[in-house]
């Protein structure tokens, strides 16, 4: 009985200390994102902290995260845009905007995505600077703009397409439908946490 007693106490032992330790790693991970925060605060709000906040927001600044639907890295990209920047291409055959639907370019894959952030950071500006000159030639009218008590920003619409592309925030701004994702963030949601970063000079 005693040595049976002695075991479960160990046991119970290794659990908590398995706990604690995880329990840390989550502390350790909220001090990051709430040091990355206070950052982003304190500095310009220009392109390289939106792209900051964006990367805290999407994956906790994690330039590996893979999410449950398959979107991809920091910026949590999907193949289907990806396939729009020239790095991935539709399947023979295979129409529908899954990931499952496209495939990796030559000289690219998920493995090469996932491990290189430099690569990651150069493809988001690409796309940034795709979404700028979209939003400029289709919704200019709305900049300045209030819409639901929030002010309509360049930086703001930038963020709200990189979630639902530029025809869901155009939907949002006519005043059709707040498109959100698979997690239910709506575009709104981000056109306000987004708003007032200077993307002009991109």
């Amino acid at each position: 009985m005693t040595l049976f007693l002695s075991l479960s106490i160990i046991k119970i032992e290794t659990n908590m200390i398995e706990f604690l330790k995880l329990k840390i790693k989550e502390l350790q991970l909220q001090i990051q994102i709430i040091t990355l925060q206070i950052r982003i605060l304190i500095m310009k709000k220009n392109f390289e902290n939106f792209a900051l906040a964006l990367r805290i927001r999407e994956s906790s600044n994690n330039y590996q995260a893979v999410n449950a639907y398959g979107f991809l890295g920091a910026y949590q990209f999907g193949l289907a845009r990806l396939s729009d920047l020239g790095y991935t291409e539709r399947k023979p055959g295979v129409s529908g905007y899954a990931n499952s639907s496209f495939q990796w370019r030559t000289g690219y894959s998920k493995e090469y995505f996932l491990s290189n952030p430099d690569f990651q950071d150069r493809v988001f500006k690409e796309h940034a600077d795709n979404l700028i000159t979209q939003i400029k030639a289709k919704l200019t009218d709305y900049l300045g703009k209030q819409i639901n008590g929030t002010e309509i920003t360049l930086s703001g619409l930038v963020a709200g397409a990189h979630l639902a592309g530029v025809n869901g925030v155009s939907s949002y701004l006519k005043g059709h439908y707040d498109n959100q994702d698979a997690f239910g963030t709506k575009v709104s949601s981000y056109i306000k946490a987004f708003a007032n970063y200077n993307l002009e000079n991109v």
